[in-house]
């Protein structure tokens, strides 16, 4: 039931949106968005709140029918991009590496597509601070960590051609448990979205 609810407030948000561009669909469907595509879209991102993590990704989906789609989502995070020296705490390096898969499906309007794909893999997590107050003796510490990481995409594409524009938004599940129904709450989900601008290419 945890997971249901999990799911329910951001796909029905973004499906929402994908639902209004129905009474733009193209009769010719198959010949604007082909079956059995390779699609490769690397992008960059931010995690916006609470602090503004650099997100630096590429996705690969290949659609294997019209609504299903196998997806890899690889990023690289460089956490804390404005905030790396305070109250003489220096940030030596502070990143996150994820590697993720899953499948999804999609919805098609005349000139987009949009995917909504369900994610899950692993993430490594490391970083180390160094205490250079000059009343003190210099300390250092690091921490590395690897967790599962679990979660839901979007994904807009834009242009029916060999080379489209990206965008999408992932949103974790998990192990970043929502607290309250409230999707503005930074103590849930929302302190962890990620969105994303690129280009991709299809490759037949």
């Amino acid at each position: 039931m945890k997971i249901a609810k999990f799911l329910f407030i951001p796909f029905f948000l973004l499906k929402l949106s994908a639902l209004l561009a129905q009474n733009d669909y193209h009769a010719n469907i198959h010949q604007d968005f082909p079956g059995q595509t390779l699609k490769i879209a690397p992008a960059i991102g931010l995690n916006p709140w609470p602090t503004s993590d650099l997100v630096i990704s590429n996705l690969v989906q290949w659609d294997i029918k019209k609504r299903l789609s196998l997806v890899s989502y690889t990023a690289y995070t460089y956490n804390s991009v404005f905030l790396r020296n305070f109250n003489y705490i220096k940030t030596n390096y502070n990143y996150s590496l994820s590697q993720k898969v899953g499948v999804g499906t999609t919805l098609y309007s005349k000139r987009a597509s949009h995917t909504f794909s369900l994610l899950g893999g692993i993430k490594y997590n490391s970083f180390k601070e160094t205490l250079e107050n000059p009343d003190f003796e210099k300390v250092s510490a690091s921490v590395s960590s690897v967790s599962p990481d679990f979660g839901g995409m979007y994904h807009l594409q834009v242009g029916k051609k060999k080379f489209f524009f990206s965008y999408r938004m992932y949103l974790p599940l998990y192990p970043y448990p929502v607290q309250r129904l409230d999707i503005t709450a930074i103590d849930g989900n929302i302190a962890n979205l990620s969105l994303e601008f690129g280009l991709g290419v299809r490759l037949k």
